[in-house]
């Protein structure tokens, strides 16, 4: 099982839509709703950006990001995981199944966010992405985590919240289940004839049924 992160088990969607705001808001644009941001977030994030009212004409992409970021790192202590995370995770670490993550967060910042919740000894691996965050290394990061835990693709499963993490799996020619509690609205989820699920815990009930 790869688990994604920010959106699946981080549960972050408000965190990262009030600091979207913030910088909207510094730029005279107008803000986004949660729906509107679910409705429109993807990959890459300059896509994105550019999509509710960015003009990188003005200013640098990479200062925009950095803002979002700085402010992520100071403020990600105050979340909490999703719902049914942190038990499904122990409840499948007592089965013979791997368990991973993988994510589109740098590296070190990943493994110290994933280490503040107390789930990496649960984990067989912690994978981000090791050059600027933006969506582009998750297919090749879970590539390589492929190779690495030679499981059969038939026998792998990535849990993501995003059209990303359908991609990722389209790529790396595994099954994806899509909970649209997370970063993503639930119709564009279901439109891409993924598993879809309420959240986490339907997820497993699925799994083990």
């Amino acid at each position: 099982i790869i688990w994604d992160w920010n959106g699946t088990l981080l549960n972050d969607t408000s965190l990262c839509v009030a600091l979207l705001n913030q910088s909207l808001s510094k730029r005279n644009i107008p803000k986004v709703s949660i729906q509107q941001y679910r409705e429109k977030f993807l990959f890459p994030i300059k896509t994105f950006y550019e999509s509710v009212g960015f003009n990188f004409g003005n200013e640098s992409f990479e200062k925009t990001n950095k803002e979002f970021h700085d402010g992520f790192e100071q403020q990600f202590r105050k979340l909490a995981l999703q719902p049914f995370a942190k038990e499904t995770i122990i409840k499948i670490s007592k089965t013979n199944s791997f368990q991973s993550i993988l994510s589109a967060t740098m590296q070190q910042r990943l493994t110290e966010q994933v280490g503040f919740f107390d789930l990496q000894n649960y984990l067989d691996n912690i994978v981000g992405v090791s050059s600027t965050p933006s969506g582009y290394g998750k297919e090749y990061e879970g590539s390589e985590l492929m190779m690495a835990v030679d499981i059969p693709p038939s026998e792998t499963i990535i849990v993501g919240d995003s059209i990303l993490d359908f991609s990722v799996s389209q790529s790396l020619g595994i099954d994806c289940a899509l909970v649209y509690n997370g970063h993503n609205d639930v119709e564009r989820l279901k439109a891409t004839g993924a598993y879809t699920f309420e959240h986490i815990d339907r997820f497993y009930s699925w799994l083990t049924d």
